[in-house]
């Protein structure tokens, strides 16, 4: 009975070669060679276009003379390599693939593919860590002084920096290591048009203002034509990978748009928390939560086995935050951005508008569905459709065990509602900001976007100055318009008084996007890293103009942003919060610093007024309001 089980095209049972070519882009599975751009296969690689490959392909194109790929492992750096064989020197895909892996040391500089001499060849380092640091110095001084060969250099930035940093003095790694400084602080990949650092570490998975690499990716495979076979097996209508092809595809749910566009905001959350997600780990993402790391036959296994409710462990919004019971924790770790998405698991936060729909309200989803459908512990074949509330869940529990596993079946239950309730954007008009749990998360964007008035701006800039007084320690009664300085040299201080060193009047203070603290001028526009890279802007510059133009530049992240506009009310949780704290209380100090002068810049703070304090013969003297 088993062998005829097996027997797929009899029973109806049918293997999604799609599927398994998923499978082979997640860490945990034995043929993950999809992961790699070596081992990859023309005939099923997925060619995403970028920017930076736009970028490279331009600068070929130009005269440019040295490119280099810097970032983490897994940027795709090997991949732009490749595509430009193709695209500058017109070799075919195959050809190309060939080429990386036998002629992309550069040794030998690689010619246009039928011969001719009108385009520049290419001399490619794929892996720039392979060569020693004197030995790669030398391989940049040519690189430098070759003006007939454009050279292209792979390397992760630690190595980058050893190899130019070491070898300072020689004047080609001296222009290249000035170039790769300069680009942190003026964001542009290029100051002459001949050397060009790209830094894939700023690469957006999530970049705004058009489609996204982890939607398009999603969208491509999720493509009705590669799910043909589904419709042909016996499985689908139990298939935990099939629903989740049925929710997040265009062609078959009218909310898929919706869900996709909330994954979106989900990375770019996850991006201006801190997370780097390079375009490997996002392929690995995109497949895990399509798949569950699942294939056919698992599912095929699992039908046999005729049990119900195992499904919504796999349902995409669900393996999203929490793993499936199948991976143990070793696993999970080879994806590391489902720990940074883990810290905005909308599961584990309670709202009540939406938890009193959930829970009490029925239709708030259809009955029936796969995903909805739970197996009651310890009941046999007992499920309950989630559809329709929690009331199935509450039994009449005997003693503590029992109470505990009620407990917890009802807590995945909810967690998986309200997940499901965030991609279906269940209230309407409530942002993805808001559902996130970032109360000022959509200040944040319009900040970003610098789509906010002077009024609007002028609003956030005293809710966050106010914020600022309380992580300081100082409350006033009045609102303030300018920046209250605690003197660090006089410890802590306390709601009712405290040493001011310094004050910042609040014109002086600005909330930038993160590409308007760099100023480029029009003539530089075309080499600027957000029109080099599929670009987001990850942070907010608070910058405090100082009379000398050394203006001091403070980033905040969306956490950070978030932190200080709430600690405006007049409390903030110094546990929760305490590594911001920690950077925002050293920027303060750095600004009371520069800016004392002399004593009759210090004032005290007192019972929420300013005080003027004098220094006589020794006698500290406390006079009236400042």
């Amino acid at each position: 009975m088993g062998d005829f089980l097996e027997r797929g095209d009899i029973l109806g049972l049918t293997e999604n070669k799609h599927v398994s070519r998923m499978d082979r882009y997640l860490p945990f599975s034995p043929t993950h060679d999809q992961i790699y751009e070596e081992y990859q296969r023309s005939d099923d690689a997925l060619n995403l276009g970028t920017l930076a490959l736009e970028y490279i392909k331009n600068m070929a194109a130009s005269d440019a003379q040295v490119i280099v790929l810097t970032g983490d492992a897994g940027h795709g750096k090997t991949h732009l390599c490749r595509r430009l064989l193709e695209d500058h020197l017109g070799y075919t895909e195959d050809e190309a693939r060939a080429l990386i892996n036998e002629k992309c040391d550069g040794a030998k500089a690689i010619g246009h593919a039928d011969g001719t001499t009108d385009t520049r060849p290419l001399r490619i380092y794929k892996d720039f860590s392979e060569l020693s640091p004197h030995l790669a110095s030398e391989h940049v001084e040519r690189a430098v002084a070759e003006q007939s060969v454009l050279t292209v250099i792979c390397a992760n930035e630690g190595r980058l920096r050893a190899i130019l940093e070491g070898n300072a003095e020689a004047p080609g790694c001296k222009n290249l290591l000035k170039e790769f400084r300069s680009s942190f602080s003026s964001g542009l990949a290029s100051s002459d048009g001949k050397v060009h650092i790209v830094n894939l570490n700023y690469q957006s998975v999530a970049a705004q203002g058009g489609e996204t690499l982890i939607g398009r990716t999603l969208r491509n495979w999720l493509d009705g034509r590669r799910w043909g076979a589904c419709s042909k097996c016996d499985s689908r209508t139990v298939c935990p990978i099939f629903r989740n092809f049925e929710m997040l595809s265009i062609s078959r749910d009218a909310l898929a748009t919706k869900r996709i566009e909330r994954l979106e905001a989900l990375f770019a959350s996850a991006e201006r928390l801190g997370a780097v997600i390079t375009i490997r780990e996002m392929l690995m993402i995109a497949a895990f939560i399509t798949t569950g790391g699942l294939v056919c036959k698992d599912v095929h296994q699992r039908a046999r086995q005729k049990k119900a409710g195992w499904q919504h462990s796999y349902a995409f919004y669900n393996v999203v935050f929490d793993p499936p019971p199948h991976l143990n924790a070793e696993q999970v770790k080879r994806i590391p951005i489902l720990a940074s998405l883990r810290r905005l698991d909308v599961g584990k936060r309670a709202l009540r508008a939406i938890d009193e729909r959930l829970i009490n309200e029925l239709g708030v989803f259809t009955t029936g569905q796969l995903d909805l459908n739970f197996a009651i512990p310890g009941a046999g074949v007992g499920t309950v459709d989630a559809a329709e509330g929690i009331d199935q869940i509450i039994g009449n529990p005997r003693n503590t065990k029992e109470r505990k596993d009620e407990a917890q079946f009802s807590s995945i239950v909810v967690r998986s509602l309200r997940r499901r309730a965030f991609f279906d954007a269940l209230i309407e008009n409530q942002s993805s900001m808001n559902a996130l749990g970032f109360e000022y998360g959509d200040q944040f964007l319009d900040i970003l976007n610098d789509s906010f008035s002077g009024a609007d701006i002028s609003k956030v800039k005293s809710r966050i100055l106010a914020g600022l007084h309380t992580i300081q320690g100082i409350q006033t009664r009045k609102k303030q318009t300018n920046l209250l300085l605690v003197d660090p040299a006089f410890g802590s201080a306390t709601t009712h008084a405290a040493i001011i060193s310094r004050r910042v009047q609040q014109k002086h203070i600005k909330l930038l996007p993160m590409v308007k603290q760099w100023k480029i001028d029009e003539t530089s526009e075309k080499y600027a890293m957000h029109n080099a890279l599929d670009w987001i802007d990850r942070h907010i510059c608070l910058r405090v103009i100082s009379d000398d133009g050394n203006n001091e530049d403070f980033p905040l992240d969306l956490m950070m942003f978030d932190s200080i506009s709430r600690a405006s009310g007049g409390y903030i949780a110094e546990s929760f919060y305490a590594h911001d704290i920690r950077k925002i209380m050293n920027f303060l100090a750095r600004l009371t610093e520069k800016g004392i002068q002399s004593e009759e810049d210090i004032s005290l703070f007192l019972d929420g007024e300013i005080q003027s304090v004098s220094i006589d013969e020794g006698v500290i003297q406390v006079g009236g309001a400042g």
